[in-house]
């Protein structure tokens, strides 16, 4: 009988372990302007030198694609902010683009604005400056330190 118990402990911490992964969040962005769009599709992470940079949909032309930091391509191009990405906090004069068309010249938003990183460190908000396009996304985990 003590196998047994054994047995039925071991099934059940496996399928609770199971469960929490199963539980988390996925990478997921809802475009909120310039029309509703939901992506359940991305990843987030943040580079040795403190760079953080998120992409969400399909990877040949992602629905949203932003970076906080100084290893944000174009940021000197594009008068970007280059502070270091610290954790939860809002970062102004970030790079944010949000392709809804088929290409990337057809409806899409590209500029600098705020993004918000919840407390949570994986989920916030983003919307450019000039106010034309905004949303949510969430990171599904807190991102990797590469």
């Amino acid at each position: 009988m003590g196998l047994d118990l054994k047995r039925m402990a071991a099934a059940s911490i496996l399928s609770t372990a199971f469960s929490l992964l199963c539980a988390a969040a996925q990478p997921s962005v809802t475009i909120e302007k310039p029309r509703a769009r939901t992506v359940t599709a991305g990843s987030c992470r943040i580079f040795s030198d403190s760079t953080f940079s998120g992409v969400w949909g399909p990877s040949t032309l992602p629905t949203l694609a932003l970076t906080i930091g100084p290893g944000s391509a174009m940021a000197d191009q594009l008068h970007a902010n280059k502070v270091k990405y610290t954790g939860p906090g809002r970062y102004t004069n970030e790079i944010i683009a949000v392709y809804l068309g088929k290409t990337a010249l057809e409806d899409s938003y590209l500029g600098l604005g705020t993004v918000v990183i919840a407390d949570d460190g994986h989920s916030g908000t983003f919307a450019l400056n000039d106010g034309s396009a905004s949303g949510r996304f969430d990171c599904g985990v807190t991102p990797p330190r590469l």
